[in-house]
Formats: structure tokens, sequence, C-alpha cells
């Protein structure tokens, strides 16, 4: 018996409002479930180089940073 096989079958035997609690909690669970591992990794590798033609963002990685942390002094 599959998990949600076996969670239908406990299911059936609740009240109603019992019943709407665990569903309620399953959708919860759903929209909260970790993305598989794979799946936000074609999103953030499209960013990579994007910026490697800018005219803002040629120098020294290092001088960037430290002018950038300047100008909130």
């Amino acid at each position: 018996m599959s998990t949600a096989d076996a969670i239908y079958e406990l299911v059936k035997k609740l009240p109603e409002d019992e019943a709407s609690l665990v569903l309620m909690f399953a959708e919860f669970v759903q929209q909260h479930a970790k993305p598989e591992k794979d799946a936000g990794r074609s999103s953030l590798l499209s960013y990579f180089g994007i910026l490697k033609d800018s005219p803002n963002f040629n120098d020294d990685s290092v001088a960037i940073q430290r002018q950038m942390r300047d100008e909130w002094d």
C-alpha cells in the first residue's frame, strides 16, 4: 500500500472537519516542498556571465567592491 493510499484510508474514517484539516496540511506541505535538485539550477545558470560586457563592471572586482562600499560611508 502506498503512502497516498494509507492516507486516503485514514482520512476516509475522519469526520469532515478533521479531513479538511488534513487536506489543508497536505496543501501547505505541497506549497512549501523543496524544489527538485536541478529545478532552479537552469534559471541560475542563465545569469552567469551576463555582466561580462557591462561598462560598469569591467574593472577589477575588488576595486568595484571597494568603490561600492565607499559610496555607503
